[in-house]
């Protein structure tokens, strides 16, 4: 019994020293919450991009290239870039409907922003529309000055 005793009184040290110094929780991983900005199917520009941007200049440049073929020109999200950062994607020329783009997850990793991006793209038994879309996502996070990286996963929707 004195046996047991000491075996217990032992592991409990070990697991109370392990859990104040963090030795075994650490994982270097936080997720990071984000709101939307902006999402939608029409922009002025063709080509694929991803960003990430904290300066206001850069900011209101990218929503007048957004808002560029647009004969009124809405409000631009209010964004405190002093607070937050932001990260935008954009899949670029599409030839129909049926293609989205959406940022599903953000994570700090060891000090590395890692932005998780899905394109989803239409499978061959969807119906869509015949026009040209360019699909894009805007959000807003915490401010940060980290590296990034961005994460594509492309998916090809099934309609059966």
């Amino acid at each position: 019994m004195k046996i047991l005793l000491e075996i217990l009184l032992s592991s409990a040290l070990l697991i109370n020293f392990m859990a104040c110094n963090g030795s075994s929780n650490k994982t270097g991983k936080s997720d990071i919450k984000f709101d939307s900005l902006g999402h939608g199917y029409y922009v002025s520009f063709e080509e694929k991009r991803m960003l990430v941007i904290n300066d206001e200049k850069d900011y209101i440049q990218l929503w007048n290239d957004v808002y560029a073929n647009l004969d009124q020109l809405p409000k631009i999200p209010d964004v405190d870039l002093k607070k937050y950062t932001v990260a935008a994607v954009f899949m670029g020329w599409q030839k129909s409907g049926g293609y989205d783009v959406k940022i599903d997850k953000i994570t700090n990793i060891n000090d590395k922003l890692v932005i998780e991006v899905t394109e989803t793209s239409p499978g061959v038994n969807c119906m869509v529309t015949d026009g040209i879309t360019k699909p894009y996502d805007v959000v807003k996070i915490p401010k940060t000055d980290i590296e990034h990286e961005f994460k594509i996963n492309k998916v090809v929707k099934d309609c059966q």
